[in-house]
This record gives C-alpha cells, sequence and structure tokens, in this order.
C-alpha cells in the first residue's frame, strides 16, 4: 500500500514539468510538498525503530519456577543473563521475546550469585559460598576459567565488575554475626587481565584487597560498580545501607552516599553519571547521580518495582532497568521474573 502511495505522489506532484516563465514558486511549493509526504513515509532511522521496539520488550519475563534467580546481567543484543541460587546454573535469554533457557552446568546450591559481562561477551559469575569466581563463554556456554579466592563457605562471593584491566569481585561475608554460616570479611578479590583482556591460566590468581568499611554483620560488601573513568570503583554496604568509592589499589574507602540511608542496597549497574541501585527490602531501584569532581552521590529519583518481593540486582537495557526478583522472603518459591522499569 505505501509503494502505490508513493508511487501517486511521485507521479502526480514530482514530475510535473516546471513552468516556463512564470508560476516558479507554485512549482517549488508543489515539489517541496511531495518531498515532505515522501517524509510521511520513510522510517525515521535508529531513533524511532528503538522506540517502536521498546513497546514491544514484555514488561515482565517468566522464569523458571524453580531457578531461585540473584544476579542478571545484559549481554550482546538483547540477550540477559540470570544466575540461579538453588542450583548454580545460568539461565540465558531474550529481553525482546522473554523466551530462554538454562545456558550452563549446575555448580552447587549458592555457588552462582552476581553476573557480569565483559567487552568479549565472557559471563563472569560469582561464586557464593564456593570461594570462587567463574568465567563462561557468552554464545556456547563453556566454562573457561574457575579462580579460587578463599576455601568453601569461609567467604560468600556476591558480586563482580570487569574492566579491560581485571575482574573485581566483592566478598560479603562476616568475621562477626553470621558466621560460621557466611565467614569472611569485607574485602575484594582483584583477577588481572593480561594483554588484549586474555584470562590468566593460574586459578589462584587472585589478589585479596581488604576493603576499609565497617564489619557490621552479613552482608557487608554486596553489589560493585567502576566510578566514571574507571579509577576508583563503587561498592554497597548492604547492611550500613550506604554506598562508598574504593581505591582499587589500596582499598581505602570513602563514604559516596549515605543520606538518607538506602534499604539494604544490593546489586547495582551504571550508566553515564547515573547510579542505578536496588534496594531488595523495599523492592525499588534508587537513582543516584554522581558527582565525579566531589566524589559525592545524589539521590535524584526512586523507581518502584511493581509486583516484586524482593529485587536482587539490576540491568540496564535501552530506555528501561531492568529488575530480577529474587524473593528473598520465600527462598525457593516462585514465581520468579525481571521487571523492565522505564528510568
Amino acid at each position: 500500500l505505501i509503494f502505490f502511495q508513493l508511487q501517486y505522489v511521485l507521479n502526480s506532484v514530482w514530475r510535473v514539468p516546471p513552468p516556463a516563465k512564470d508560476g516558479t514558486r507554485a512549482y517549488l511549493r508543489n515539489r517541496l510538498l511531495a518531498f515532505v509526504m515522501v517524509l510521511a513515509f520513510v522510517p525515521l532511522g535508529p531513533a524511532a525503530a528503538e522506540g517502536d521496539a521498546s513497546v514491544q520488550f514484555p514488561s515482565e519475563i517468566d522464569l523458571p519456577d524453580d531457578l531461585f534467580p540473584e544476579g542478571v546481567a545484559v549481554g550482546r543484543g538483547s540477550t540477559f543473563f540470570v544466575g540461579s541460587l538453588a542450583y548454580g546454573s545460568i539461565y540465558k535469554g531474550d529481553l525482546r521475546t522473554g523466551e530462554g533457557a538454562v545456558f550452563t552446568e549446575p555448580t552447587g546450591l549458592f555457588t552462582t550469585l552476581g553476573l557480569n559481562v565483559d567487552q568479549r561477551n565472557r559471563v563472569w559469575a560469582a561464586g557464593g559460598i564456593s570461594g570462587t569466581g567463574r568465567v563462561y563463554d557468552g554464545t556456547t556456554g563453556e566454562l573457561l576459567a574457575t579462580y579460587v579466592f578463599t576455601d568453601p563457605v569461609q567467604s560468600l562471593i556476591n558480586d563482580v565488575i570487569v574492566t579491560p584491566k581485571a575482574a573485581w569481585f566483592t566478598d560479603s561475608g562476616t568475621l562477626g554475626e553470621g558466621c560460621p554460616l557466611f565467614c569472611g570479611e569485607p574485602r575484594l578479590f582483584k583477577v588481572a587481565l593480561g594483554p588484549g583482556g586474555d584470562l590468566p591460566d593460574d586459578p589462584y590468581a587472585a589478589e585479596e584487597i581488604p576493603v576499609d568499611v565497617p564489619d557490621i554483620a552479613f552482608s557487608n560488601l554486596n553489589g560493585i560498580e567502576t566510578m566514571p573513568g574507571g579509577n576508583e570503583l563503587i561498592v554497597a554496604h548492604t547492611t550500613a545501607g550506604a554506598l562508598y568509592r574504593v581505591d582499587p589499589d589500596t582499598g581505602e574507602a570513602v563514604v559516596l552516599y549515605d543520606d538518607p540511608p538506602l534499604v539494604r542496597p544490593d546489586g547495582m549497574v551504571r550508566l553515564g553519571l547515573m547510579l542505578y541501585v536496588s534496594e531488595n527490602a523495599a523492592s525499588r531501584i534508587a537513582v543516584i547521580k554522581l558527582d565525579p569532581s566531589t566524589g559525592m552521590g545524589t539521590l535524584q529519583d526512586v523507581l518502584p518495582v511493581e509486583g516484586a518481593q524482593t529485587p536482587s540486582t539490576v540491568a540496564v537495557f535501552g530506555s528501561a532497568v531492568y529488575a530480577v526478583d529474587a524473593r528473598l522472603n520465600t527462598q525457593f518459591e516462585g514465581p520468579y521474573k525481571i521487571f523492565r522499569i522505564e528510568r
């Protein structure tokens, strides 16, 4: 239909012969009108396509009832990955269709928490009570490497962020209340990458970096991100309800945001100067604007996650934030979902 409409416009207006002497303005006006009418039928490029596509994306994505999800990350295209606390496997799906399937082999109960996808489409997984971090091929699901940080149940490796130079893992464990079930301490584990992002061959290549924050109780350090510029890290302190800037070399920490306190901050993701932090106990996402000149953050907005019980981690795609509902208050009981929230 559009083809014939365009053909009619071109034939009836665009091909009108130019006047010999008079009528030049009318002639130009008709040609301009034809051009505008043609544009009305032509797609407006990527911006229009993205707007149309966002309408098609489901507002909720159903996950398997036995998955017990925790971490979420976005990979290439509209691909997403979700880690399973129940089995340690990773679920891979499509944000556009909502369809997906289990992607990797199981590794055991509470052995897959936070996820991050690097520039090589490798999926990094925080290994929970296993005391490890793992790396998978984001296309095939092949296990590429496992890095050992502590003995099992001597830490709770909770989240991970990957930069061009290293992968950084948080330990949510404590030396106080909650140990021996969740032993550990506020610290990071660094896996330095080789040239071009090559993975180290040594499974014990990680460096332990104690972080200068209070060891209050489980869980201490949780979500992790980078500051703009990549020279510092941001960590969420769940029990303190605060965010800290951390020197990745020394572990020295400075409060980035703590007033008013966040309600059990969990996973987070940064887009430019905007930091999206999941407040799992409040079923909402805090939007913190970062100021690199002062190293501080300001609360800009709060996005409710309607229908979720305890949204644990977040990812950004297009015009939306995606939050996975771990349902921590009713563990191992679905329904489990990913929620799409316009930002």
